[in-house]
């Protein structure tokens, strides 16, 4: 049957797409593969009618994830609702270099996370307080002020994966966290 569902081009693009870049919204997925927003959307809910795919709204977009893992395709275990919050984040620009800063620290200040994302301090707050909300980070103890990723081995695992880490950062998580398994 999936066979017969991916045999347009288009879907099939849009599906192969969404398989190894989970958390896209609309608008990129259209810009990504050069469609029009109308043909992407018409193409994603199809996809969505029959289970091969499945989106999530995070609050601003409807963001789309495969319904089963890379190399799993007869399993059909879709992404939890964590990681599907988590894909979220680490799929904007400047959440994701938030994260990537935070994924090499132990916790890092409001400052110290302005010094290295280039944003106005109130982008900066509004991002973080998103992320908190969500439950992607957290205060550090109030000893140390500042923020912390709160599961950083979960983060690891999706920016490993979707290939959102660099071979720098992958080395990094397993130096910080000792035997890292994916």
């Amino acid at each position: 049957m999936d066979k017969e569902i991916l045999a347009v081009k288009t879907r099939k693009d849009l599906y192969d797409f969404v398989r190894k870049n989970p958390g896209f919204h609309l608008r990129e997925l259209s810009r990504a593969l050069d469609l029009s927003i109308t043909l992407a959307d018409y193409h994603l809910r199809f996809l969505e009618r029959h289970e091969l795919i499945t989106s999530a709204m995070d609050g601003e977009y409807k963001r789309f994830f495969p319904r089963s893992r890379p190399g799993q395709e007869e399993v059909r275990a879709a992404l939890t609702d964590v990681e599907k919050r988590i894909l979220a984040f680490l799929r904007q620009p400047v959440p994701l270099r938030v994260i990537n800063f935070l994924m090499e620290r132990e916790a890092a200040t409001h400052k110290e996370i302005l010094e290295q994302v280039p944003v106005s301090p109130s982008t900066l707050s509004h991002h973080l307080k998103k992320m908190e909300t969500a439950g992607l980070i957290d205060r550090a103890e109030p000893r140390e002020r500042g923020y912390r990723v709160r599961d950083p081995k979960a983060v690891a695992r999706l920016m490993t994966t979707y290939e959102l880490a660099t071979p720098d950062q992958v080395d990094t998580f397993i130096r910080v966290w000792g035997e890292f398994r994916l």
